[in-house]
């Protein structure tokens, strides 16, 4: 699968590619909705209508950042995290396969995301 050339506001973390890559050895369209899904960020980064919506899970007022979550009709079964600055950069951090952990705050994957929201040069 080729990662396809974003728009200049969002930056994608390699591990978000290597998930959809795994994802798309299983399902393509669904590997493929999911890139569409994280474009459509550069134009409406907080979507909220009857196909996705984006919540706030974690703010963090001291870093001027909150962590989203985008949940979306079409990729159900997934979540993409994600933060949106104010600068217009959008961040996106982690994808996960929804299950009975993913709003645990405990969970690996938000343990990767707090790391990643401190260490991610190209999102500070």
């Amino acid at each position: 699968m080729k990662v396809p050339k974003l728009p200049n506001n969002i930056k994608v973390h390699s591990y978000v590619w290597t998930t959809i890559k795994k994802i798309s050895l299983f399902d393509d369209k669904k590997a493929v909705r999911l890139i569409q899904r994280i474009m459509e960020l550069s134009y409406d980064p907080l979507p909220d209508n009857e196909q996705c919506t984006s919540e706030t899970v974690w703010n963090l007022k001291k870093k001027k950042l909150s962590i989203r979550r985008l949940k979306c009709l079409d990729i159900l079964e997934y979540r993409i995290f994600y933060a949106y600055k104010k600068s217009g950069v959008i961040c996106v951090y982690y994808i996960v396969k929804r299950d009975k952990d993913t709003y645990d705050k405990d969970s690996f994957h938000y343990k990767i995301i707090k790391l990643l929201y401190t260490q991610w040069r190209d999102c500070q």
